[in-house]
């Protein structure tokens, strides 16, 4: 459970792809360079998260991005890049797509994206209707130009192993946004 409360500042919607044939065609076109040892490195020395919510398998996300805008959270980026699987020793990369929402107040966003939005929006639900997903979420430090802004937080919601709903459509979870507290129901 998390409580969308002021001190929520930011939600980042983070999906990982084995599959690069499931990530949105307007997210490759803006695909990121690969990432390198050394910027694997500077990621997991960072990781000073707390999860809120434990990894829970079959998860549908169907109503989640519409509740995450109706509880005040707006989209102000997307972005793709090709990482590293430090978990496979035979060195093979994964795909992650990352959504991000600002607490509405703090929403703003470059004028390429205001350009992207809509087609950012589309491609999320999309994401969200075709498969089940292990969900865990983390609340982290929030950070502004590199400084850690007190009393202020992050949220990321790491989405993993889809389970395409046309192979198999039962639903166990659900994740939702519901009285303003993200929750698995």
């Amino acid at each position: 459970m998390i409580e969308l409360n002021d001190t929520i500042r930011l939600v980042a919607l983070q999906f990982s792809f084995l599959n690069p044939g499931l990530i949105p065609v307007s997210m490759k076109r803006k695909r990121l360079n690969r990432e390198t040892q050394e910027e694997l490195v500077e990621r997991k020395s960072h990781s000073s998260g707390v999860m809120v919510i434990e990894p829970t398998e079959r998860c549908s996300l169907l109503k989640f991005p519409m509740e995450l805008e109706e509880a005040g959270y707006e989209m102000v980026g997307a972005l793709y890049e090709e990482r590293i699987n430090y978990k496979n020793p035979s060195g093979g990369t994964y795909h992650m797509v990352r959504f991000l929402f600002a607490r509405h107040e703090f929403a703003g966003f470059s004028e390429d994206f205001k350009k992207a939005r809509d087609v950012a929006c589309v491609e999320l639900q999309r994401i969200c209707e075709i498969a089940l997903w292990r969900v865990r979420a983390f609340s982290n430090p929030f950070y502004k130009n590199g400084e850690e802004i007190a009393a202020q937080r992050a949220i990321s919601i790491n989405f993993e192993l889809p389970v395409l709903l046309w192979r198999q459509p039962k639903v166990d979870h659900r994740l939702r946004v519901i009285e303003n507290v993200i929750k698995v129901m």
